[in-house]
Order: structure tokens, then C-alpha cells, then sequence
């Protein structure tokens, strides 16, 4: 999951940096290195936290090869919605980043719901222990360089209101994106959640 979303964090900026925040960079450019680390970051923890807090262990079964390229084509369909729902949502319905990540990870949480509703409590406590980690470093960085969220966030969409030194927006991506990305290893390889 940490390569996957380190991968996938760069193109992500293209959006964010329009019209959700304006970071530096070490390169000095509109996106940077940092775009990679952050995702792969938040991929890894989003992805392993529910299990680390409750001791939970995937169970895997040996699955044949044609259900192995269920599985991986059932997963790439996932990514590919939350995706194409973050694209089409913010260049052809002119939503801005934060409706369209909404969207974008709404939906295939949903429709992980919908097909394994074991694993609906694994999506909402990623979710918000996702989001009291970002709390937790947004903290740090605000007591390290006080006034960073002014500067760098843009609050074009939303209003400037920060909870727990967590701009508003990033409260609701934190969370989205730990509902999202939380299950999708389970989801991914029909894994079950057991008592470790």
C-alpha cells in the first residue's frame, strides 16, 4: 500500500496544489519529492494501523490463479474508480479537491462495504486513527514552525477554521482517506481479520 500511494501522491498534488494548498518543496517546485514520502506514509500507516491497535492478523487461503486475477482485477477496479472519480470530479464537473476526494474516496469505500461488510469497523477506525495521527503531527509541526497552515493552505473552497491545528479539509482527508485506504489490502486479497 506505501508504494502504491507513494506513487500515486505525486499525481494527486496536481490537483491539491490548484486550489487546496501551495507547499515549498526542496526542489522549489509546485510539486516535490515530498509528494512521494507523504503518500507512501500515509499509505503505510492508513493501511496497518486498525490491526496494530486491536492485534489483528490477515488470514489469507491459498487462492487458484484465475481467483487471484479476480482479486487483483476486482482491486484495480477499485483504484481506477477512486481515480477517474478524483479526475472526472474536479477537471469535468469543475468540483474543487475537496468535493472530489470526497467522491473519490467515498465511493469505493462504499462499494468495499458493500461487498465485504467484515471489514466496514476496520474502514472506520482507519479512519480516525488516521486522522488523530495527522493531529498529532499537524501539532508538532505548528508548535515547530508556528503559522505553516497560513501560509502554505490555501482555503479557497472551505473556511479558515483549523480543529486540533488540522485545517478543516484536511480533517475530512484524513479521515476519507483512512476509510479508504484501511480495508483495501484486506479487500485486495480476501483477507480475514483474526485475532493475532
Amino acid at each position: 500500500m506505501s508504494l502504491i500511494f507513494g506513487f500515486i501522491g505525486p499525481f494527486s498534488d496536481v490537483l491539491y496544489t490548484r486550489d487546496w494548498w501551495h507547499p515549498l518543496t526542496v526542489t522549489n517546485t509546485k510539486i516535490g519529492p515530498e509528494a512521494i514520502i507523504v503518500g507512501f506514509a500515509i499509505g503505510g500507516i492508513a493501511s496497518v494501523i486498525y490491526e496494530d491497535i486491536f492485534k489483528k492478523k490477515i488470514r489469507t487461503r491459498r487462492v487458484s490463479r484465475s481467483r487471484k486475477r479476480r482479486d487483483d482485477l476486482n482491486f484495480s477496479i477499485v483504484l481506477i474508480i477512486s481515480g477517474g472519480t478524483l479526475l472526472g470530479a474536479f477537471f469535468f464537473l469543475g468540483l474543487g479537491s475537496l468535493l472530489s476526494t470526497v467522491l473519490a474516496f467515498g465511493i469505493p469505500a462504499v462499494i468495499i462495504w458493500i461487498r465485504r461488510h467484515d471489514l466496514i469497523l476496520d474502514s472506520l477506525a482507519s479512519g480516525i486513527f488516521l486522522l488523530a495521527v495527522a493531529c498529532f503531527v499537524y501539532s508538532v509541526l505548528q508548535i515547530l514552525t508556528p503559522g505553516w497552515i497560513q501560509a502554505f493552505w490555501t482555503f479557497r473552497y472551505v473556511p479558515d477554521i483549523t480543529i486540533l491545528s488540522l485545517p478543516i479539509n484536511d480533517v475530512l482527508w484524513y479521515f476519507l482517506a483512512g476509510l479508504f485506504i484501511g480495508p483495501l489490502y484486506e479487500y485486495w486479497k480476501e483477507g480475514k481479520l483474526v485475532k493475532a
